[in-house]
């Protein structure tokens, strides 16, 4: 593992976590969060009873109709209002709460009948209304410098407002955005508490003493900040009127509700009752959690029990308004229109069970709902920012290892399965305890970017790798199979393909005597230095080295068919071998190694040849043997570099001489050859007289003229006398006078070695 893959890794955790933490305090993902994790627990949990008694008195078209009343219901007689109530009340309301503005008196009649009735019941509560004005503020110079944004409180007539136990506002978005949050105490407007707050205490009246109570057991001094009745009883408008004190006395004291809640539950059975526990219980909760909470919705339109105004006003009594509740006996109302198709002020919230198409909820049974989660001490509780934040880094670290340590198909199929093991314990915890894990954030945007980064992270490492290979197989093979071995080694097959070559074959002398001279290392250095004045003229010239064995080098031009540019090349590359060689020579002094070449033509087979697990790349055919041949041939001619007459260019620009025709051990076909010749132009006269001296006296040796071949050798050597192929020459004139060749002698040079 390279020192760079574990600081990726502990980047790429740090990103992925800080991704989730941060995108968690995006409003636009929180929207997401709300819009598409939420709705989808509440979609898996699905629709439930309220474990209270509360039930909405529908407003509706179906009352206004069976009524004879008008559709806009602040014009319906408030006498039937005092009916109602009145009807309630033999129901042991313990609560009715009115979703509706009276601000503004009808007859005289009719509203002293509805207040008799509301301060008969002694536990009636009206809504109010939010005023908001923005006023700006001007400058002496008229101009407009800042706005002040006014809010005031506009509530019923004084005389149903002094009738009731208390009013409060229950403010709700008119905007087209899913509902999800209420409040539960208005900080612009003072800490006022809203509708279902002011209700819910009301309906745990019995309960109130002894919370009380357990706060003087906790804090003897808050007797000195809100009102305590000495006889231990509380009416409902006195309960109305310690709300906001209490609101300051746990805001000021942040213990108080952990306190009084250890304490409640040290505190006898037998002292408090099972209901009145569960009461004070939601009661210190309701303190403890802030200003708003998120609403638990119990399903969609009409999971409240919805009781049409008009029944209640003519048919008999019933208890029967829902299941028997296991917090209390008493039953609470609330009483408010319903459907927003009907009149023209729409009274309807999108909610996570609305749906596309579904019926929106109505406000009084927002009201409700919020009503019956604060009497149940439930509601939606997101995971606290700490434990978030920590789980949203444990998450990202988790996936980001998953996404490292596997392949893409098992780091995949794992991330699924860690994701659908967090959303089932996310969906249990929704649905036992209304704990709201976040969804989009780990599942969505964490899970998807910690694969996603990883995969390129992977794939950036095996290019890295994969080019390290490509470039390390690229000093020992082509560069066309080093393509298709980095791509995909399977492609690897025994055999090849049929190509056109041109093959080159080195060979330097002194290897073995320099090998037992010199050491190891020193024999290393010396050696890479010549190779340097090999390989280049190959490689300039757009050859590939093959093989090395040694101090011999195989060198290969290509192609689908024959071309000339293939042997200008590779003859080309053996003058400039020749050059760079003898340059090198010069510079090493004694460990000089003059180097040989031969150089051969024609088809051959290219491809992957061996056995089993071990394959060379290297072409096959007589022009390699052939090649090596010429090579060899040297040592006997004593020239440096020898060209087969199918491997000479006519127009290659070279100087060259024919050196005969030889059949070499083993083969039964002549080869002509021919020697490439370094251009000195210093003894450019020179070298043409050699040259045509040579070829006649070559002529006469293939003709059988031996005296007139060794005259015509004998000038060659008086202009160079050490002329290789003259000097073999004339041994060979020699050698078949005293043993002449046959009848049939063609002029060819049968060759007993290697």
């Amino acid at each position: 593992m390279s020192r760079r893959q574990p600081r990726a890794r502990y980047y790429i955790c740090i990103g992925i976590s800080l991704l989730g933490v941060i995108s968690s305090m995006i409003p636009m993902i929180l929207d997401a969060e709300e819009s598409l994790g939420l709705q989808l627990l509440y979609i898996l949990r699905g629709p439930e009873k309220a474990n209270v008694d509360v039930a909405v008195v529908a407003i509706n078209s179906e009352s206004a109709k069976a009524l004879g009343l008008p559709f806009v219901p602040n014009k319906w007689p408030r006498q039937l209002h005092a009916n109602l109530v009145e009807k309630l009340s033999t129901r042991q309301a313990g609560v009715i709460a009115f979703d509706m503005i009276f601000y503004e008196p009808q007859d005289e009649v009719n509203d002293e009948m509805f207040a008799s009735a509301i301060r008969n019941a002694g536990n009636v509560v009206l809504t109010q209304s939010i005023d908001r004005r923005t006023l700006p503020i001007q400058d002496q110079g008229g101009s407009r410098t800042v706005s002040l944004n006014i809010e005031r409180m506009i509530s019923a007539i004084p005389l149903l407002g002094d009738a009731a136990v208390g009013q409060a506002p229950f403010p709700l978005p008119k905007i087209p955005i899913q509902l999800n949050q209420y409040w539960l105490f208005r900080p612009g407007s003072g800490n006022i508490p809203t509708l279902p707050v002011v209700t819910f205490h009301i309906f745990a009246k019995e309960a109130f003493p002894a919370f009380i109570d357990l706060l003087l057991s906790v804090n003897g001094e808050i007797g000195r900040v809100i009102p305590v009745a000495e006889d231990g009883l509380y009416d409902e408008r006195t309960i109305v009127t310690m709300i906001r004190p209490l609101r300051t006395l746990f805001e000021n004291n942040s213990t108080l509700a952990e306190e009084a809640l250890e304490t409640l539950s040290s505190v006898p059975e037998e002292e408090i009752t099972y209901v009145n526990r569960q009461l004070i219980r939601s009661l210190l909760n309701l303190y403890k959690n802030g200003k708003s909470r998120y609403i638990n919705f119990y399903g969609p339109a009409g999971t409240i029990p919805n009781l049409p105004y008009h029944q209640l006003l003519v048919e008999p009594e019933s208890d029967n308004i829902g299941e028997k509740s296991m917090i209390s006996g008493r039953k609470a109302y609330f009483v408010g229109q319903t459907g927003s198709n009907w009149i023209k002020t729409h009274d309807g919230f999108y909610t996570v069970f609305s749906g596309k198409t579904g019926q929106d909820v109505s406000g009084v049974e927002i009201a409700a709902t919020a009503f019956a989660n604060l009497v149940e001490d439930k509601a939606v509780y997101p995971l606290p920012p700490v434990p978030c934040t920590l789980f949203l880094m444990i998450w990202g670290v988790i996936t980001v290892l998953i996404s490292l340590h596997f392949s893409s198909i098992v780091s995949a199929f794992g991330l699924v399965l860690l994701n659908g093991f967090y959303f089932v314990v996310a969906n249990y915890q929704f649905k036992v305890s209304g704990v709201w894990y976040p969804l989009v954030v780990p599942i969505l945007l964490q899970t998807h970017a910690s694969y996603i980064v990883c995969i390129v992270l992977k794939y950036r490492q095996v290019s890295r790798e994969r080019e390290n290979i490509r470039e390390a197989f690229g000093y020992y093979l082509p560069n066309d199979l080093v393509d298709r071995l980095s791509a995909n080694t399977k492609a690897l097959r025994l055999g090849g393909q049929v190509f056109y070559g041109v093959c080159l074959f080195t060979d330097a002398q002194n290897y073995t005597a320099l090998s037992e001279r010199l050491d190891p290392g020193s024999l290393t250095r010396l050696m890479n230095r010549y190779y340097e004045a090999v390989f280049g003229p190959i490689k300039d010239n757009k050859g590939l080295v093959l093989q090395v064995v040694g101090d011999s080098v195989m060198a290969l031009w290509s192609a689908p068919e024959a071309k000339d540019e293939l042997k200008n090349a590779a003859c080309r590359a053996a003058i400039e071998i020749t050059t760079t060689v003898r340059r090198f020579n010069k510079q090493v002094g004694q460990n000089a190694m003059p180097t040989r070449i031969g150089i051969h033509a024609g088809e051959m087979l290219l491809g992957n040849i061996g056995a089993m697990n071990h394959f060379e790349y290297r072409p096959v055919g007589d022009i390699v043997n052939t090649a090596s041949r010429l090579e060899g041939l040297n040592k006997y001619l004593g020239t440096q570099v020898l060209v087969s007459k199918d491997a000479i260019c006519a127009n290659d620009g070279l100087i060259s001489r024919p050196v005969g025709r030889f059949v070499f051990k083993g083969k039964s076909q002549p080869v002509h050859v021919h020697e490439l010749i370094l251009p000195d132009p210093d003894r450019w006269e020179e070298q043409d007289a050699l040259c045509r001296l040579f070829s006649s006296g070559l002529d006469a040796f293939q003709h059988g003229r031996w005296d007139e071949a060794e005259q015509c050798f004998d000038q060659a050597l008086q202009i160079d006398e050490m002329d290789g192929p003259s000097l073999f020459y004339i041994h060979r004139c020699r050698d078949v006078r005293h043993h002449p060749p046959g009848g049939d002698w063609d002029g060819v040079v049968c060759l007993e070695k290697k």
